[in-house]
């Protein structure tokens, strides 16, 4: 087997058109393990759990609400950590609509490779347009598009293929800026405490968070402390609160049977019409018929 990077297409992001390939939910127990090369590119959601992975050499460990990037022709290798099972998203893709293979031809057979044949890595003013060793925490509008991609794929209504193909460009652009946001370093002298903010709320998301008690980690008065976290985070400490919340609520909403006013109450809202408000706002959907949007994928 040799292992070799993507062939390089120089290119603008205008004349990216990718073309999606497969789209699913699924579950992989510890018994269950990849060690493979793809002719396509594949981004992993782990929803629940954690999976260790091997790529370029590296082992690392990709742990619940991150994604995955895994790149056409680069071996990798990928072990479950998680009993009993993780639940993953999983798309596969190219970015130029240059797969010429079927579906279950997509895994490369070592014995009979096709090297022509793997899918090409845009390269944008001259760096890859994602960095190959490339597992982010993602944030909820991106899941949401995943999520959107795997019910058009389910679902095969008519141009069910377009609609996927355009959530993927909205994906890859998301991304783009997502990475351009997080490798830019905002009032350095805050970041710790920042951080140190951001896990408060991520740990204690039931709680009632004002300003004044957010304010108080950074040390600085709350208007400025809202500019701060914006500026680092990439949206204010009171969205950044909601959207835990609502990745909290969409997994109580498939792994469990609770009530959805219950569920309103377990992640930190007491009024049930604002949650229904805001989670409709967040997903573009009902917390009901979400729920039975997952029960289907």
């Amino acid at each position: 087997m040799i292992d070799r990077f993507p062939a390089i297409r120089h290119a603008t992001f205008r004349e990216l058109s990718p073309s999606v390939h497969w789209a699913q939910m699924h579950q992989r127990t510890p018994q269950f393990k990849w060690s493979r090369r793809m002719y396509d590119y594949e981004f992993l959601y782990v929803m629940q759990g954690d999976i260790r992975v091997t790529l370029l050499g590296e082992s690392f460990l990709v742990p619940a609400e991150h994604l995955l990037f895994l790149p056409a022709s680069v071996h990798h290798r990928i072990e479950i950590l998680t009993e009993p099972c993780v639940q993953l998203l999983g798309i596969h893709f190219d970015f130029f609509n240059d797969l010429h293979m079927k579906q279950e031809e997509l895994v490369v057979d070592e014995s009979n490779p096709y090297e022509e044949s793997f899918c090409a890595m845009p390269y944008i003013e001259g760096n890859p347009i994602l960095p190959f060793r490339y597992a982010i925490h993602l944030p909820p509008a991106i899941v949401s598009l995943m999520e959107a991609m795997i019910q058009e794929t389910n679902e095969q209504k008519q141009g069910y293929e377009m609609i996927c193909n355009g959530l993927m460009l909205q994906m890859l652009t998301l991304l783009i800026r997502h990475h351009d946001e997080t490798n830019r370093v905002h009032h350095p002298k805050y970041q710790e405490s920042l951080h140190h903010l951001a896990h408060e709320l991520k740990t204690h998301y039931r709680r009632k968070w004002t300003n004044v008690e957010m304010a108080a980690f950074i040390n600085v008065h709350e208007d400025y402390m809202s500019k701060l976290f914006k500026d680092s985070m990439g949206m204010s400490p009171n969205k950044y609160l909601q959207s835990i919340r609502h990745q909290q609520a969409k997994r109580l909403l498939r792994e469990t049977d609770d009530k959805i006013e219950a569920i309103a109450m377990e992640i930190g809202y007491e009024d049930f019409h604002y949650f229904s408000r805001m989670f409709k706002k967040w997903e573009g959907i009902s917390a009901q018929q979400y729920r039975k949007f997952s029960q289907m994928i």
